[in-house]
């Protein structure tokens, strides 16, 4: 039961942007705010039961119209919305609805249908950046941002708990291969991704692979392949159990993805690839993240979804070595030579 009076915040499909939205919200949730997540059923399911989330409202299967989602709005008498999400169907149903309070980015007219808005397009800093002062706007006697690592609802958190000693992690650190990728130009070679998972192991570490439906699952297979020993559970949990192991993990490697942002936010020790984007605009935000990049190319922040050069460079001959070297800093262990 979704109470009245709730702050809601809209939610998009991609979950690498909503769990920034959810990090800009941050001065909401240390006041203690009732948080209310609405947007696609996949989405929304991470941050349902989370801290300071009293609801979840998924979408149907298909889009929410205007007049559906004002019906829906008004229904449930939300105190505010925050729609950081570059759309003007969420502005729109909250305008018809009468939702007293309206945050969010005012590109593309939105700025007509909200009380209080900044534009999103045309600036040069991270996405957090532009979400925070989007919030500390629309919500002036709020405090400012603070750092609260994410936590999954407890019924995630607890079958993950017994899978992990079903599956023997239990007994000693583990390394999560985050491996998930929007777009094939953003996803580590699979060799880089070998060369690794054999050093972890050779340290006593145990790889789980994370990542979702699609070429992850193919990727992750190949994986499991060339490296029997790791758990490959790529399209098999949800992102609230995916939370969860990323959040019992020694450290995460991931390429530029949602589950890269997903595991800075739990505050674990991430370790992330970066090629064709920007790191100064997309970067995972924690307190333990480092971006490691094949600095001499001239083709790095293309921002092309498919590579034009036939061996993808930028996420094919990052040295294993390099990204070994900050997994290792960030457990403290020694940098031995990979074969």
């Amino acid at each position: 039961m979704i109470p009245t009076g709730a702050h809601w915040i809209r939610m998009p499909r991609f979950v690498g942007d909503a769990i920034l939205m959810h990090q800009a919200a941050a001065p909401l949730l240390a006041e203690g705010l009732p948080l209310v997540a609405w947007g696609p059923a996949a989405t929304v399911e991470l941050f349902e039961g989370s801290q300071g989330y009293v609801g979840a409202c998924a979408d149907p299967a298909q889009k929410t119209s205007l007049l559906a989602g004002a019906r829906l709005l008004r229904a449930h008498r939300p105190a505010s919305i925050l729609a950081l999400a570059k759309s003007l169907r969420a502005p729109a149903a909250a305008f018809v609805a009468r939702v007293p309070r309206r945050v969010g980015c005012g590109d593309g007219g939105a700025s007509f249908l909200l009380t209080a808005s900044l534009p999103y397009w045309g600036r040069d800093d991270h996405s957090l950046d532009r979400y925070r002062n989007i919030v500390r706007l629309g919500y002036p006697e709020l405090g400012p941002p603070t750092f609260l690592p994410f936590r999954p609802r407890p019924e995630s958190a607890e079958a993950v708990a017994a899978a992990l000693q079903a599956n023997g992690f239990d007994r000693g650190p583990y390394l999560a291969f985050a491996i998930g990728a929007a777009a094939g130009a953003k996803r580590l070679g699979l060799e880089v991704l070998v060369k690794l998972a054999r050093q972890a192991l050779a340290q006593g570490l145990r790889i789980v692979v994370l990542g979702g439906p699609g070429d992850d699952v193919l990727w992750g297979g190949r994986l499991q392949e060339r490296v029997p020993e790791v758990l490959n559970l790529t399209a098999q949990i949800p992102w609230s159990q995916s939370a969860a192991w990323l959040a019992g993990a020694a450290a995460v490697l991931a390429n530029d993805s949602g589950l890269a942002h997903l595991a800075a936010a739990c505050g674990v020790p991430v370790v992330t690839v970066f090629g064709p984007t920007i790191p100064r605009h997309t970067a995972p935000q924690g307190p333990q993240v480092t971006v490691v990049r094949k600095e001499d190319l001239a083709c790095l922040e293309c921002q092309q979804w498919h590579c034009p050069l036939p061996d993808h460079p930028c996420m094919t001959q990052v040295p294993a070595e390099t990204i070994w070297t900050a997994l290792a800093a960030h457990l403290a262990i020694p940098v031995p030579e990979i074969p």
